[in-house]
């Protein structure tokens, strides 16, 4: 049974709010950490978490957990309880473009390591929240609960408190107050944190909405590699689940969505493997730019002809699997403020092309416990703005160049447009055959996930430059 707080006061060094896989995350951390054991921390959910119960079905909602969100489950002890549970292990990407012959495939230089592992999202904050309530005595779970406000005791030093001793306070749904040395605000994308201390935030909709569902899908070696392919309607995202399961996460327009699920679960899997494999939008002036580059590079310096791999077929839709959800961007100007810090997608709000936000809001979480820990260490207020600048900083740093890569990428693939197919074609071909760029990818500064790869861009650049360089010395 979940620990409650009924006072209606009470002070809590730290309030994380909302209970999602990244505040679940954040809480489990600051409860394991020995630095931040004598800190009183209340965890506010506004809904009641279920059980898990392990079916044959499998969640409509997945997440592709990185190398870096797995070395912190591991650190939080959950990572065992995930693989007995269910995960599966992605060895390998395939990225193809359905309106040209371009395609790329990506695997770890060492077999022995994954891409990504696809896991359930309802697990993930089952098992967090299971080890919350066992190995965190300092973390306080209160469920059913919203905050209806939040800000500092004084209204007139709502920016700037006058000093340390001036607490941050909020109103809860329940008519009880708590005050607090630090607001963590995890509550999403409409986050009531962000909003109530005035943060700067830049937003947009893309008129898209992502299709999620189900499928049973026939493919080959165990149904280990996670495939996207740019169709006309979209970017299709095909995430393995078991050896015959996959997760689908179709990027397609508000109108086209409307019209998936509408369709009857026959015309659903028709559609699907259709533009799956179709090749009626691939430019033939393109292609044969393509053929020529693949021919000479394979004379010149011994490349292999490139061969355009097939998705599995998919076979059957699993009942009750499919939804959309609408998609956009959104930037938080600064991700702290006094007495306030944010995580996750009250941060930051990311296409889904490159499944980032939760890898991206468990880095936040590591970053921020990093700050945190280092102000106790220093005898410091835990809602100290010295320590909070930087998380933030260093927060604004890992993220921002992943948003924009991936909201330039979405654009880039929204159009059918010849020369711009031309340009990316040649691109992804390009990476492709430059062995060294493409090894490149797999370092640290890059986070595989859902869907395709999102790059830091001076990373990218410092890469193909020393990709050209090696390129050139083999073709001599």
């Amino acid at each position: 049974m979940m620990r409650r707080c009924y006072s209606s006061r009470s002070f809590y060094d730290a309030v994380i709010v909302g209970g999602g896989m990244v505040g679940n995350a954040m809480a489990c951390s600051m409860g394991l950490s020995k630095a931040l054991s004598s800190r009183k921390v209340l965890l506010l959910e506004s809904g009641d978490p279920k059980p898990l119960k392990k079916t044959p079905e499998y969640s409509n909602r997945v997440s592709a957990i990185g190398p870096a969100s797995v070395a912190l489950f591991k650190k939080l002890g959950i990572w065992k309880k995930l693989e007995e549970y269910r995960v599966k292990r992605v060895d390998r990407l395939e990225v193809i473009d359905s309106c040209s012959k371009s395609a790329i495939r990506f695997e770890q230089p060492n077999p022995d390591n994954e891409i990504a592992y696809i896991i359930e999202n309802n697990a993930i904050v089952a098992f967090l929240s299971d080890r919350i309530r066992e190995k965190c005595p300092n973390v306080e779970i209160k469920t059913k609960t919203k905050v209806d406000d939040c800000a500092l005791k004084k209204p007139a030093a709502l920016r700037i408190p006058s000093s340390l001793a001036e607490l941050a306070t909020l109103k809860l749904s329940d008519d009880s107050q708590v005050s607090t040395s630090l607001i963590i605000g995890a509550d999403g994308v409409r986050s009531r944190v962000r909003e109530s201390f005035d943060v700067d935030y830049t937003a947009w909709e893309y008129g898209q909405k992502g299709v999620v569902a189900t499928l049973r899908v026939q493919a080959e070696d165990n149904n280990s590699a996670a495939w996207q392919r740019f169709s006309k309607h979209g970017p299709i995202a095909l995430l393995p689940l078991s050896d015959n399961l996959s997760s689908l996460v179709w990027t397609t327009s508000d109108e086209h969505a409307g019209r998936l699920l509408s369709l009857t679960p026959e015309e659903f899997v028709d559609e699907l493997n259709h533009y799956l494999t179709t090749n009626a939008s691939q430019s033939p002036i393109t292609n044969q730019i393509l053929d020529l580059a693949d021919c000479l590079l394979s004379t010149v310096c011994g490349t292999k002809l490139t061969r355009v791999p097939i998705p599995p077929t998919v076979i059957a839709l699993q009942s009750d699997t499919r939804a959309a959800f609408p998609l956009g961007f959104g930037h938080a100007h600064s991700y702290v403020a006094p007495r306030v810090a944010l995580i996750g997608d009250a941060a930051h709000r990311i296409h889904p092309l490159a499944g980032q936000g939760v890898n991206l809001g468990y880095a936040d979480v590591s970053t921020l416990i990093s700050c945190l820990e280092r102000s106790v260490r220093d005898g410091a207020d835990l809602g100290a703005l010295t320590y909070l600048s930087d998380y933030d900083s260093k927060g604004q740093r890992h993220n921002m160049p992943v948003q924009v890569v991936c909201d330039w990428i979405n654009r880039l693939y929204r159009t059918e447009a010849t020369p711009i197919v031309f340009i990316r074609s040649l691109g992804l071909f390009a990476v492709n055959k430059l062995t060294p760029l493409k090894v490149s990818l797999h370092m640290p500064r890059v986070i595989f996930a859902n869907n395709v790869f999102a790059l830091n861009l001076s990373h990218l650049h410092i890469s193909l430059i020393s990709a050209v360089e090696i390129t050139k010395i083999r073709c001599h």
